[in-house]
C-alpha cells in the first residue's frame, strides 16, 4: 500500500516538472521566434491597419443648391478626413448614406429621386461616383386644415374653412418643401391662438405624394380646444420691483379673449424697463374652474445699477472719455437716475436725468434733464445751462411723441453775436419708425419732426422756431439682409427772428460724423468774409450709404453725402451741393456696431477743410 503510494507520488512530481519546463521553454523561445518572423509578417499586419482613402464625386446634379445640400447630408463627405480601414468598411458607409441623400433630395421636393453608387478601387485614393436621378420637383396641390374627428357629436367650435393656405405662408404650385410644411404648422397654431384658441393641436399631419400626377397633397387634422380668456395671471420673481410696476405693463386684462399679441407686448414692454434678466411669459396647461386660461409670469431680476466708461477719437474733436453711472429702479417703480458725463479736447459736457416711467397712463415717461456744456468750435465758443421737463410718450408700436418745456441759460464767444441769452423753450417731437433695429436697421423706413418754439426772454426780445425733418430708409437687396440700402434726408428751417439776432449755437451748422461727414467740424454754414462760419437758418442734406455684412462679425459700407447751409429760411436749390464720399468699418457686437469711417471731402474749402476725417463711435450713422 506504501509502495504504491510512493509510485503515484513520484509521478505526479514528474508529470507537473515536464508540465513546467515547457511552458519555460515556450516563454524563452517565443519571443526569439517574434522576432526573427516580424518582419515576414509585418507588411500583413500593416495592410490590416491601413486607410482606404476615397474621394467622391457626384453627377446628375446640376443646380449649385441641391448640389450643397447633398455635400451637407451626406456622410461620405462628412467623413472623408477619416476614412475607413477595409474597402468592405467604405462600402457600407456608401450603403448607409444612400438613405441620407434621398432625405436630402426630399427635403428640397424631388420625391421621386433615385440614387447610385459606384466604386473604382483600382486607383487610389478610390473614386467614389454618386449617380443621382432627382426626377421632377413635386408641387403642392393642395393643402387643407380640417377638424379631427370629435369625440362627441358636437362640432367643432372653430371655422377651418375660413383658414386659407395664404394665411399660413403656403403658395400652391410652389415646390413642396417639408420645411414650407412645417413652417405652416407653426403659423396654423399662431393664427389659432390669436383667435383665442391657443391650447390647439395637430393630431395628425397626412401628406400623399402622388406618382401618377407627381403632386403632394397636405391635410392637416387640427383639435383646436376650447375658445378661451385671459385668466388669472400670477407673477412670481420679484424681489425689489414692485409687483403693481409689474402689473402695470399687463397689455391684456382677464376675461378678454387670449390674444398671443398681448402676450408679446407685454414681454416686450417688461424687457424694455432694463430691470429684468430673464421673462418668461407662459400660459398654464389647463384651464381654471371658471373656464379661463390663467397666465404665469416668472422673472428673474437683473442688477439694477450701472457703471460704464469708455474713450473714443475722431479727427475732428481729437481723444475723449465718457462715463456713465445709472440706477435703473430708484423706488422700486421703475424709476431711473442717471449721470452722464464726456470730455473732448474742445468739448465738455455733463447730463443728470431722471425718468419716471407710466407716468398717468402705461407707455407715458416723465423726464426732468439737468445739462451743462463748453464747446468750442470754429464759429464760436458756447457754455450753457439748461433744465427740461418732458413727456415722452409711446403711442402704439410705430409712434412716439414727446412734449415738454425747457430753460437754457446760453452764453457765446468769439462769434460775430456774442452775449448772454435767456431762453425758454417749448420741444415738441414726434417720432414713427418701421426699423427692425435701432442701432443696426436693416429693414424699415422712420420720419422725425422735432419743433421748437423759442423765446428770449431777456433783452433784446424775440422768438423763433427751429424745425427739423428727417427721413429714413433701409432697403435689404437681399433675402438674408447681408446687403442694404440705406438713404437719410435731413431739412432744418429757422423762422421767427433774423439770423443775425438768434445766438450762433442756436443755429444750423453741418460738418459731424453724422452729417456731411468729411468736412471741418461745424464748419459747413455761411461764411464771413474771414471765411469763418457764421450759421445758417436752413439745412438740406442727403446721405447715400450702401452697407454690406461680410460675415458675422465685420461689414463694410460705403458712402455719399451732399448738402448745405443756407442763410434764409428756406434751402436755397440754384446753390452748389458740397459732396463727400468714404467708406468704413463695421464690428457687429450684441449691443450694435463698432464704427471706423473715413471720409474724404469732394469739395474742399481752402483754408477750412482737411484732405479726410476718422470717426470712430458705436452704432451705424443713421
Amino acid at each position: 500500500m506504501h509502495s504504491n503510494t510512493s509510485f503515484l507520488y513520484t509521478r505526479f512530481l514528474y508529470t507537473w516538472t515536464k508540465f513546467l519546463a515547457v511552458i519555460f521553454c515556450a516563454l524563452c523561445i517565443l519571443p526569439l521566434m517574434f522576432v526573427c518572423v516580424s518582419p515576414f509578417f509585418s507588411p500583413l499586419c500593416a495592410a490590416d491597419v491601413a486607410e482606404v482613402s476615397y474621394q467622391v464625386h457626384f453627377e446628375g446634379v446640376s443646380d449649385k443648391a441641391t448640389s450643397d445640400t447633398l455635400r451637407t447630408v451626406s456622410q461620405l463627405v462628412s467623413l472623408e478626413s477619416n476614412p475607413p480601414s477595409t474597402l468592405t468598411a467604405l462600402h457600407r458607409r456608401a450603403e448607409s448614406d444612400v438613405e441620407h441623400l434621398i432625405k436630402g433630395l426630399h427635403s428640397m421636393a424631388y420625391y421621386n429621386a433615385k440614387v447610385d453608387i459606384r466604386f473604382n478601387a483600382e486607383v487610389s485614393p478610390v473614386v467614389i461616383t454618386v449617380l443621382v436621378d432627382t426626377g421632377p420637383v413635386y408641387p403642392l396641390v393642395s393643402f387643407k386644415v380640417v377638424a379631427q374627428a370629435p369625440q362627441s357629436k358636437e362640432p367643432s367650435p372653430f371655422a377651418y374653412d375660413l383658414i386659407m393656405p395664404k394665411d399660413l405662408g403656403v403658395e400652391l404650385r410652389a415646390p413642396a418643401l417639408p420645411k414650407t410644411i412645417i413652417d405652416a404648422e407653426r403659423a396654423l397654431l399662431r393664427f389659432m391662438a390669436g383667435k383665442g384658441y391657443p391650447l390647439a393641436v395637430i393630431a395628425k399631419r397626412e401628406v400623399v405624394a402622388d406618382q401618377a400626377t407627381m403632386t403632394v397633397s397636405v391635410t392637416l387634422y387640427v383639435d383646436s380646444g376650447p375658445r378661451v380668456m385671459f385668466g388669472k395671471t400670477q407673477v412670481t420673481g420679484e424681489k425689489k420691483v414692485l409687483e403693481g410696476f409689474i402689473r402695470r405693463k399687463i397689455a391684456w386684462k382677464q376675461g378678454e379673449v387670449y390674444d398671443p399679441l398681448l402676450v408679446e407686448k407685454t414681454q416686450v414692454s417688461l424687457e424694455a424697463s432694463g430691470l429684468f434678466a430673464s421673462i418668461v411669459i407662459m400660459p398654464q396647461a389647463e384651464l381654471d374652474a371658471e373656464g379661463q386660461l390663467p397666465i404665469d409670469i416668472s422673472l428673474i431680476e437683473s442688477r439694477h445699477r450701472t457703471v460704464s466708461a469708455g474713450v473714443s477719437y475722431n479727427t475732428q474733436q481729437g481723444p475723449g472719455v465718457m462715463g456713465t453711472w445709472e440706477h435703473r429702479n430708484m423706488w422700486g417703480r421703475g424709476e431711473k437716475l442717471s449721470l452722464f458725463a464726456e470730455a473732448w479736447w474742445k468739448q465738455q459736457n455733463v447730463k443728470l436725468q431722471y425718468s419716471k416711467p407710466d407716468f398717468w397712463v402705461a407707455g407715458q415717461d416723465f423726464l426732468w434733464i439737468a445739462e451743462m456744456e463748453r464747446e468750442t468750435t470754429t464759429g464760436f465758443k458756447e457754455s450753457f445751462f439748461s433744465i427740461s421737463g418732458l413727456v415722452d410718450r409711446q403711442w402704439n408700436a410705430t409712434t412716439k411723441f414727446s412734449y415738454g418745456g425747457s430753460y437754457k441759460e446760453l452764453r457765446t464767444g468769439d462769434s460775430d453775436n456774442n452775449g448772454v441769452a435767456s431762453l425758454l423753450k417749448a420741444p415738441l417731437q414726434l417720432k414713427w419708425s418701421t426699423a427692425n433695429n435701432l442701432l443696426d436697421p436693416t429693414n424699415g423706413r422712420s420720419f422725425n419732426f422735432k419743433m421748437t418754439p423759442t423765446w428770449k426772454v431777456d433783452r433784446p426780445k424775440m422768438a423763433y422756431v427751429i424745425n427739423t425733418l428727417s427721413g429714413t430708409l433701409y432697403h435689404p437687396l437681399t433675402a438674408d439682409h447681408r446687403f442694404v440700402f440705406a438713404g437719410k434726408i435731413l431739412l432744418g428751417s429757422i423762422v421767427g427772428a433774423g439770423r443775425k439776432s438768434i445766438p450762433p449755437p442756436e443755429l444750423f451748422y453741418a460738418g459731424s460724423e453724422n452729417t456731411l461727414r468729411g468736412y471741418n467740424y461745424w464748419s459747413v454754414s455761411p461764411l464771413n468774409a474771414e471765411r469763418k462760419p457764421i450759421g445758417g437758418r436752413s439745412m438740406m442734406i442727403y446721405t447715400f450709404e450702401p452697407r454690406m455684412r461680410l460675415n458675422e462679425k465685420f461689414g463694410l459700407v460705403f458712402f455719399y453725402e451732399a448738402g448745405n447751409v443756407y442763410k434764409q429760411a428756406t434751402p436755397r436749390f440754384n446753390e452748389k451741393l458740397l459732396q463727400s464720399a468714404g467708406t468704413g468699418l463695421r464690428y457687429h457686437t450684441p449691443v450694435g456696431p463698432l464704427r471706423v469711417d473715413i471720409a474724404f471731402p469732394l469739395n474742399p474749402r481752402k483754408g477750412i477743410d482737411k484732405s479726410f476725417q476718422f470717426y470712430f463711435s458705436i452704432g451705424q450713422a443713421f
